[in-house]
């Protein structure tokens, strides 16, 4: 009973290939391994920049709609992949180890391995992007092919270079700058918020709607000023105090607040061409606006990423993961609701820096995007590595040599520096913005394969599938499978069948290597209930002769196995013969010449034996 009981709710596990023996544990905590990465990754750049843009085209109706949306998905992926990690014992790897170990290593090969190569990119976003804050900031800007652009080229890859002697230090070092981080992280967003909020006299943010560089040269928006004024739902806008014509007064009703915001007013933008710093302006509808957003609402998956190095992961990643998700989501609605009541909507179309110009100090909103893409590029970094080992441990793809670890935390060393080398390379070859959609889609299928693995062993009934995190069901996980999916779609439906063409080659090489025989996949369990519903509904029709098929039973003898050398007897078994099934490793006592007898009798039948 005993042993039964353990086969039950203890699934076997896979060799942990490449941990040194005798190597420690990371034993970071809830806040420090999980809340605080995961809310570093999402408050990133789009929480200053184009929160505000999604309320100007959208109205804050639908810049909330947006948002909803789009936690909703990551709400219901949480949901999954909570009832994964507290399903047993969750080793390194994240989504991948969640996935792999659910439908098996083909869909999570493929999977883990597109979510490596985003991350590595998403470390290169982030560095140039904290390097375009620093240089716009304190230095003129500069183009590609100038000398500063060299410079420039520099400073990200000795920022990149600080990031990975941080990684590489160890989880230790991680989490103590990412503490410092998150308070500078902090001290800017309660800033943007308070000056918001809390603001109680008007000040022009924009003196010249005109000259911002992504509007369109037609837009009527020359010497047009664009204000702040304290909140309100429906207020009159007063005259500007050193004179001159406002968006409000001329282009507006004369009046501003929520109420004059609340409706999707979308207009001609540079933002939304495709070739950056344009002006001839494109409309920015819902698909584009959403392009936006959608970025806000990744990174979700940064605490499972490190799920090796947390003290207890099961209790951890679900509270840590849904707590930073949850106060990413006030912050994003308070933001919306203070710029809808206060900005003029000619700024928040067209200006991407109202936030700092409205701010108590520009510089807080400068700290906030320089932490903010910092963080986000350390913990890619990070998290990345920890992937790429968990991958090579598990031996599907060639990459044995990522599968070391140090003896001192189990630090992915090796597999950090390939992250590095590849983040650097995206710096040399600059000019990767349009992929960015591709890796976005990179996530979304992770995310819905998240909810795919949870949803099947759900509805599979499988006895050892008793997870500790009950706040989820097999209609969240697919209803999860079904808006990720429409996401993609609604992104980019071409970028779309790019990301599932990949996902299916790689499946489909990792299964035809041979690479992932022997390990568990659910396919089984899928098997079982197939064969039992065909079973079940043989049986409720009724008998026909003219499909009859003959069903033999023969009785064998009680094996009578041999000792072992060891003294321990061991069973003497005969292959099954041609077409029967190998299930539970089956045994039969008995020649192969009654057993092909047998088979040839029953020709397209059943053949039971006992």
């Amino acid at each position: 009973e005993m042993q039964l009981r353990t086969a039950l709710v203890a699934p076997k596990e896979l060799p942990d290939r490449g941990r040194r023996s005798g190597a420690s544990h990371n034993n970071l905590g809830t806040i420090n391994g999980c809340y605080i990465p995961c809310l570093l990754n999402i408050l990133g750049a789009p929480l200053f920049l184009f929160v505000g843009f999604s309320v100007g085209m959208m109205g804050w109706t639908g810049a909330l709609a947006l948002f909803c949306f789009c936690e909703l998905i990551a709400y219901l992926t949480i949901t999954s992949f909570s009832a994964l990690v507290t399903n047993g014992r969750m080793r390194g790897g994240g989504a991948y180890f969640m996935i792999s170990r659910s439908l098996g290593p083909a869909f999570g090969g493929s999977s883990g391995l597109l979510f490596w190569i985003t991350y590595c990119l998403n470390v290169t976003f982030n560095t140039r992007s904290f390097t375009d804050v620093v240089f716009q900031t304190f230095f003129e800007p500069a183009w590609p092919g100038s000398a500063t652009f060299t410079n420039e080229l520099a400073f990200s890859s000795a920022t990149l270079f600080f990031l990975f002697l941080v990684a590489f230090k160890g989880a230790a070092a991680f989490a103590r700058v990412n503490s410092r981080i998150f308070l500078g992280l902090v001290v800017a967003l309660a800033a943007a918020i308070g000056s918001v909020w809390l603001q109680r006299t008007a000040k022009t943010i924009v003196p010249d709607l005109g000259a911002l560089p992504y509007i369109p040269a037609d837009a009527g928006m020359g010497g047009l000023a664009a204000e702040y004024r304290p909140w309100a739902w429906d207020a009159p806008c007063t005259a500007r105090a050193g004179g001159g014509a406002t968006w409000c007064l001329v282009n507006g009703t004369g009046r501003y607040g929520m109420r004059h915001t609340m409706l999707p007013s979308p207009v001609r933008s540079g933002q939304c061409d495709v070739h950056p710093h344009s002006t001839r302006g494109t409309l920015c509808d819902l698909p584009k606006v959403f392009a936006f957003v959608f970025p806000a609402v990744v990174g979700m998956m940064e605490g499972a990423n490190l799920s090796g190095d947390l003290a207890d992961p099961g209790h951890s990643i679900p509270r840590g993961t849904l707590g930073a998700v949850s106060t990413a989501f006030i912050c994003y609605v308070l933001l919306i609701l203070g710029q809808a009541g206060t900005v003029d909507r000619g700024a928040l179309q067209f200006d991407l820096s109202a936030m700092q110009h409205l701010c108590v100090s520009p510089m807080f909103v400068v700290l906030g995007v320089a932490t903010a893409c910092l963080s986000t590029a350390l913990g890619s970094m990070f998290g990345s590595a920890r992937i790429m080992q968990a991958i090579a441990r598990d031996r599907i793809l060639p990459l044995a040599p990522f599968a070391h670890g140090a003896l001192r935390g189990d630090e992915p060393r090796r597999a950090l520096c390939l992250t590095w080398a590849l983040a650097q390379c995206g710096l040399f070859i600059g000019g990767i913005d349009a992929v960015a959609p591709v890796l976005t889609n990179f996530f979304l299928v992770t995310y819905a394969l998240t909810n795919l693995a949870a949803a099947v062993l759900e509805l599979c009934q499988l006895p050892n599938f008793r997870p500790a995190w009950r706040v989820y069901s097999w209609h969240l996980s697919l209803a999860g499978v079904g808006l990720t999916l429409f996401a993609m779609l609604f992104l980019n439906p071409v970028f779309t069948a790019v990301t599932l063409v990949l996902a299916l080659t790689l499946s489909l090489y990792i299964g035809a290597s041979g690479a992932a025989r022997g390990w568990p996949s659910v396919s089984q369990a899928i098997a079982f209930l197939l064969a039992r519903a065909a079973l079940a509904t043989l049986d409720e029709q009724p008998a026909d002769a003219k499909y009859w098929r003959p069903a033999i039973v023969l009785l064998l003898p009680a094996p009578q196995p041999p000792p072992h050398a060891d003294g321990v007897a061991q069973a003497a078994a005969v292959p099954p013969p041609p077409g029967a099934s190998p299930v539970n490793a089956a045994r039969f006592d008995a020649s192969p010449a009654l057993l092909h007898l047998v088979h040839l009798m029953s020709a397209s039948g059943l053949v039971i034996c006992g």
